[in-house]
């Protein structure tokens, strides 16, 4: 089992009211997975990635990586676990806007040795032309190809993309989600929330979360 949710919750709390974003929510999923997470907005889609992630820490319950609970690892340790097995992916892509499309890249090369694969995946995602570029001089499907490649450059375990698609016309987001399958289809697992239909026709599983309690399908 790659990756156990055991019991998670997570409360919000603004002023005097409180939001329960994650109500004691439970699954599994196995190396290899492709999981998308469907539900409306407020929902919790995006807290369960991020606590999954190690960005948001639960109020209650383990997340169980490779059998380890991340959160019960110190500070290196959990530094480790997000730089090594870990690739993010978001709706607003979280590009450093001083710095090329190469320069965002290398951000995540946590070893040398992964710089050697910067020009093929920029060929394979129509991106060498640009490579010079900073993220103000791109298209909206560029900047989420240069994310994409940032996410999964350093060849993690798992990636957490939420909403990949969000901010992509339809031909865009056909191009990115063909991307995101080849990685798949290398061995990646891939946790992936959205709307949009066409990442469900990627997937073998599905979870769906309302009011913060989850199904599977």
């Amino acid at each position: 089992m790659m990756l156990e949710i055991n019991n998670i919750s997570k409360k919000y709390r603004k002023g005097s009211e409180e939001f329960t974003a994650l109500d004691n929510v439970s699954f599994n999923f196995d190396e290899g997975d492709f999981i998308v997470v469907n539900g409306p907005s407020g929902a919790g889609k995006s807290t369960l990635l991020y606590t999954i992630g190690g960005l948001i820490h639960p109020d209650s319950g383990d997340i169980l990586f490779k059998g380890r609970n991340i959160y019960n690892l110190d500070a290196k340790e959990k530094d480790d676990y997000k730089k090594k097995n870990i690739g993010f992916m978001f709706q607003q892509f979280h590009l450093m806007p001083y710095l090329t499309v190469t320069e965002n890249i290398k951000l995540a090369c946590h070893e040398i040795s992964y710089l050697a694969d910067i020009k093929d995946y920029m060929d394979k995602c129509s991106l060498t032309d640009l490579k010079n570029k900073f993220p103000s001089e791109l298209s909206v499907g560029e900047k989420q190809r240069t994310a994409f490649i940032r996410a999964i450059i350093s060849k993690p375990d798992l990636l957490l993309a939420d909403e990949p698609t969000g901010n992509l016309d339809p031909v865009n987001s056909a191009v990115l989600m063909s991307l995101v399958e080849d990685y798949h289809k290398s061995g990646g697992t891939v946790l992936l929330v959205s709307h949009d239909t066409i990442a469900s026709q990627f997937s073998n599983k599905r979870v769906t979360i309302e009011k913060g309690r989850i199904e599977l399908f």
